[in-house]
C-alpha cells in the first residue's frame, strides 16, 4: 500500500475533520459511488480496497484526502465499519484511519439504499406533503430533508419566543412540533431518515399542516391578533351597556373566545367579521356617552366660569384681573366645544378643576 512517509493523517496525534462542510462534496460522491458499485458485486468492500482504488488514479489520493472522505461518512453516517465480526460506529473512525496496517481487515459497510420505487414515492410524499420539490437522488434528499429539519427548527424557535411569552397562541403546538422534529432528527441513519416519511406519513402530514399554521400566524397574523386584542379591552369597557345588544353580546363573547384559544387557527377568519359588527354598536355607545360627558363638563365649566365672575364683582376686581383669572377656563370650554367629544374631555376636565382652583387663588389674593 503506498503512503507518503510525510503524510500526517496517519499520526495518532491528528484531530480528523468531520462534517460536509471541511470535506469536496465531489469527494464523497465519487466514494459512495465505488461503495454502490463494489456493493452489488455481493463481495466484502475493505479499507485496503477503497484506498488503493482512489490512490492509483490519475489525481492520485493521499492519505488525508481519503481520510477526510472517510471520516466525513462516517460522522454522517453513510457507512459503517466491521473488524473480527464487530461493528464500530463513526466515532471510531480515527482508529481505523490511523492504523493503515489493518485496513485490509477492515470491512466497509455502505449506507443502506432506497429501491427506485422506494425513492421515487418518497420524492413524491415530499411534493404532496411538504410542497417542496427535490431530486430523485438518496444522498440529494438526505440533504434536503436535513435542510428541512433545520429550518423547521430555527422558525420554531423564533415562535416559541413569542408564545411562551404569553402574548400569542400556539405554544402547545410548537412544543408538539418541536418533539417532533427532534424525533426524526435523532434518527442517524440517512436510510432510516428518509424511511420516516414513508412510515410516519400521517404524523408528517399533521405536522405539516400545524407548522403551515404557526407559520402563517407568526409572519403575518400577530398584527391583526394584537389589533383585535386591544379592540376587545376597548369593548370591554363598554361590556354592560353592549350586553343591552344580543347580537352584539354574542358576538362579543365569541370574539373573546377566539382570543383566549390556545389552537385558534380555523376560527382566524372569522375575527374580522366579529369586530366589524360589534365596532359600530360600540362607537354608538362611547360617542353617546361621551356627547353626554361633553355636555356636563361644559355646564360644569360655565359653574366655575359663573363663581369666579360673581366672586370678581364682590371684589371690584379690575378688568385686567378678570382676564387672568377666567382665560383658562374659557380657552378650555372652547376646546371642548369645537372638538369631538372622546376620552380627552376626562384629562381636559381635570384641567378644567385646577384652572378654577387657580383663578379663585388669583383673585383671593388680590381682594
Amino acid at each position: 500500500m503506498n503512503k507518503a512517509n510525510d503524510d500526517k493523517v496517519f499520526f495518532s496525534h491528528l484531530q480528523l475533520p468531520l462534517g460536509f462542510e471541511k470535506t469536496d462534496p465531489g469527494d464523497l460522491k465519487r466514494v459512495l459511488a465505488f461503495l454502490d458499485d463494489r456493493s452489488s458485486a455481493d463481495t466484502p468492500i475493505f479499507f485496503s480496497d477503497v484506498f488503493s482504488w482512489f490512490s492509483g488514479q490519475s489525481d492520485a489520493w493521499s492519505g488525508g484526502r481519503f481520510a477526510r472522505s472517510i471520516s466525513t461518512l462516517f460522522s454522517d453516517h453513510m457507512i459503517s465499519c466491521v473488524m473480527d465480526g464487530n461493528t464500530y460506529l463513526s466515532h471510531h473512525s480515527s482508529i481505523f484511519l490511523e492504523a493503515p496496517d489493518q485496513w485490509a481487515r477492515i470491512q466497509i459497510i455502505p449506507r443502506k439504499r432506497l429501491s427506485v420505487e422506494e425513492l421515487e414515492e418518497v420524492v413524491a410524499l415530499c411534493r404532496s406533503i411538504l410542497g417542496m420539490d427535490c431530486l430523485a437522488d438518496q444522498d440529494e434528499l438526505t440533504r434536503f430533508l436535513i435542510g428541512c429539519l433545520n429550518r423547521w427548527k430555527s422558525s420554531l424557535t423564533v415562535f416559541s419566543s413569542l408564545a411562551e411569552a404569553g402574548r400569542y397562541p400556539g405554544a402547545a403546538d410548537i412544543r408538539s412540533c418541536f418533539s417532533f422534529i427532534q424525533a426524526w432528527q435523532s434518527i442517524a441513519d440517512p436510510f432510516d431518515k428518509i424511511s420516516f416519511v414513508r412510515n410516519a406519513k400521517a404524523e408528517l402530514k399533521s405536522f405539516c399542516d400545524t407548522f403551515v399554521r404557526l407559520k402563517n400566524f407568526y409572519e403575518g397574523g400577530t398584527a391583526r391578533w394584537d389589533s383585535g386584542r386591544k379592540l376587545l379591552e376597548k369593548f370591554i369597557e363598554f361590556q354592560s351597556v353592549i350586553e343591552r345588544d344580543a347580537e352584539a353580546t354574542s358576538d362579543l363573547l365569541k370574539l373573546r373566545h377566539v382570543l383566549e384559544m390556545e389552537h385558534p387557527w380555523n376560527e382566524l377568519g372569522a375575527m374580522d367579521a366579529l369586530i366589524a359588527r360589534i365596532k359600530p354598536v360600540y362607537e354608538r355607545i362611547r360617542n353617546e356617552r361621551y356627547s353626554l360627558l361633553q355636555h356636563d363638563t361644559l355646564l360644569q365649566i360655565d359653574r366655575m366660569i359663573e363663581a369666579i365672575s360673581q366672586l370678581l364683582e364682590e371684589s371690584h376686581a379690575r378688568s385686567d384681573l378678570r382676564n387672568v383669572a377666567l382665560v383658562e377656563l374659557q380657552k378650555i370650554k372652547k376646546a371642548i366645544t369645537l372638538n369631538k367629544p372622546d376620552s380627552h374631555i376626562f384629562k381636559q376636565r381635570e384641567i378644567a378643576e385646577e384652572a378654577f382652583e387657580k383663578a379663585q387663588d388669583v383673585v383671593l389674593s388680590h381682594i
